[in-house]
């Protein structure tokens, strides 16, 4: 149950915050309340076997809420105004990559160096969602960034494409961190996530025409119904398509 969390963080100095960001990725995501409750039980056990129980039930996000909020993705001006607010070379690549791909936090994380095509603008996402590869696209200004940040990037012994401020793989964590310390220089009051991102790339598409189909695959979700949580249709914009494609007899 634990594996996706264990394989995200430091298997021996895990903190809380990572243990509560998983949980809010899961229900983001929409795995069952079951599935998560089984999974914190099995993160809870494990901080007891490091004897760091307690400091992770006194943390002080331990009381995420259960139910899913739907995603509230961004607006233009939004997007642009945190995209100005990056500080570096890696962190304006790592906001291009999540807003032009939709890839999950975990997924960004655990991207290689040999994982990135820029001339084909390809990433490849081995062991996704359900433990399975598959391919994201980048748009071209996403490509130049990450281009700009290889060049300047730290030359250290590691085949991860984002490194952290101390030369290691940058954690789903980090990228959580990296989301909200951005934000939070910009004038956007309201809350953001890592997985607000996905949220708007996915209604980025829908806005220019895209077929839900095609934003499932983009997204790398199996079932549908996990992409119409994502899609919202205004009132005038259903009778829009009702009246593009229904015919009377």
């Amino acid at each position: 149950m634990a594996r996706a969390f264990l394989r995200d963080v430091r298997l021996l100095d895990p903190e809380p915050s990572d243990a509560w960001a998983h949980k809010e990725q899961m229900m983001d995501e929409g795995y069952s309340n079951s599935h998560i409750n089984n999974t914190m039980k099995a993160v809870e056990y494990y901080f007891d076997y490091l004897g760091r129980g307690d400091e992770l039930a006194t943390s002080e996000r331990r009381n995420l809420p259960r139910k899913r909020t739907e995603p509230n993705p961004l607006t233009a001006d939004e997007v642009r105004e945190i995209l100005a607010a990056a500080r570096t070379y890696r962190d304006t690549a790592t906001f291009r990559v999540l807003v032009s791909s939709g890839i999950r936090k975990s997924e960004l994380a655990n991207l290689d160096i040999d994982d990135v095509d820029l001339e084909r603008r390809r990433l490849t996402i081995r062991e996704g969602k359900g433990n399975k590869d598959r391919t994201a696209i980048i748009s071209s200004e996403c490509a130049d960034a990450i281009s700009a940040y290889l060049l300047r990037r730290e030359d250290v012994e590691t085949d991860a494409l984002f490194l952290s401020r101390y030369g290691n793989r940058l954690t789903p964590n980090g990228v959580y961190q990296l989301v909200k310390r951005t934000v939070a220089r910009t004038g956007i009051e309201r809350n953001v996530k890592v997985h607000t991102f996905r949220a708007t790339f996915a209604q980025r598409l829908k806005e220019n025409g895209a077929d839900i189909y095609r934003i499932k695959e983009l997204l790398g979700h199996d079932d549908i119904r996990s992409t119409m949580i994502y899609l919202r249709m205004e009132p005038d914009e259903l009778g829009r398509e009702h009246d593009k494609y229904y015919v009377d007899y």
